[in-house]
Order: C-alpha cells, then sequence, then structure tokens
C-alpha cells in the first residue's frame, strides 16, 4: 500500500521530470544560438524540441560543423580587404523559408533576405575598417550545410567603404 508521503514524493518527481524534459532542449537552444534569438527559446521552450530535432538531423557531409571552421572561412573570404570578421554565431531558421535580418552599416540601416539550404546559418559580425564607426555588424551568412556565402556585406558597400583609405595598412583594426 502506497502512503500519502510516497504519493506526494511520485507527484512532485513527476512534475519535475516533465518540466525537464520539456524545458531542457530550450536551455540548449538558449546555449548554441545568436543572442537576439535566445528570447525566442524562453518564450516559447517547444521550440526547442525543434532545435534539438535539427542539431541531431544535420546532414553528415556539412561544411561548416563548427564555429571554429566558419571564422576561418571568413577569415580567409576576407583577407585583405576592410572587412574584419571577429566572430560567429548560430542562427536556428524557419524550414524552408527565406530569412530576413537588418543590419546596420555607418548609420544606414539596411534589410536583406536570404534563403538557406538547412536550419542553420552561421551569422559573422565584424567592423568593416573604411565606416566612420566601426561598430560589429553583419558581415556574412554562411550557409552550415554546404558553407555557400548567402550575404556578403561588401554587395551594400559603395565604391568609398570598399577601398582603404590612404595611409590605411591592410591589416584588421585592433579589437575592442
Amino acid at each position: 500500500m502506497i502512503r500519502f508521503r510516497d504519493k506526494r514524493f511520485l507527484a512532485v518527481a513527476i512534475v519535475v521530470a516533465a518540466l525537464v524534459i520539456f524545458v531542457l532542449p530550450a536551455f540548449v537552444a538558449f546555449r548554441y544560438t545568436a543572442p537576439e534569438q535566445r528570447g525566442q527559446f524562453l518564450s516559447r521552450p517547444w521550440r526547442g524540441w525543434s532545435f534539438a530535432w535539427a542539431a541531431l538531423t544535420v546532414p553528415s557531409g556539412a561544411e561548416l560543423k563548427t564555429s571554429g571552421m566558419a571564422l576561418r572561412k571568413a577569415d580567409w573570404l576576407y583577407k585583405g580587404t576592410v572587412v574584419d570578421p571577429r566572430e560567429v554565431q548560430l542562427l536556428f531558421v524557419k524550414r524552408k523559408r527565406p530569412y530576413t535580418f537588418g543590419h546596420g552599416i555607418d548609420g544606414r540601416t539596411l534589410t536583406s533576405t536570404v534563403e538557406p539550404s538547412y536550419r542553420f546559418i552561421w551569422q559573422v559580425q565584424g567592423v568593416v575598417d573604411t565606416v566612420s564607426n566601426k561598430t560589429d555588424t553583419v558581415v556574412a551568412l554562411l550557409d552550415y550545410s554546404t558553407g555557400r556565402v548567402l550575404y556578403d556585406i561588401r554587395d551594400d558597400l559603395t565604391p568609398a567603404e570598399l577601398s582603404p583609405q590612404p595611409g590605411d595598412t591592410a591589416s584588421p583594426s585592433p579589437a575592442p
């Protein structure tokens, strides 16, 4: 015969287990995605299961499986240019849907749309040395699966912003 204490303990254990099972994937997604997406997993924790499923079903031949691989590709892509990639962050996007994002370049606000082949995209943050305020912005989006460049900031820069200023060196700007 189960006593009242045992029933109460069992009920609490079931509630705690259900919460952990329901919320744990959201915390994992929160940890591994870009800061601008983290709130989505806290306000809608069931999206964490979509993230977990996408992570488990990553194509085996994915080109950019780690942030290090993505940053090396960005460094190679912008070598010898006025663009200085500094960090990469993982974005989790809707399946088979274009991804639209806003970003700023020297006081201009731009909106761009890309079409990824998979649910993960690497967002490359960096600076453009010729832009006056030199604040971090999105400089590239790289496809997780194919390694293809989905967005390149150089497509949105003016010719004056693309060429180094006289007296500038080819080295990237110092990190803050």
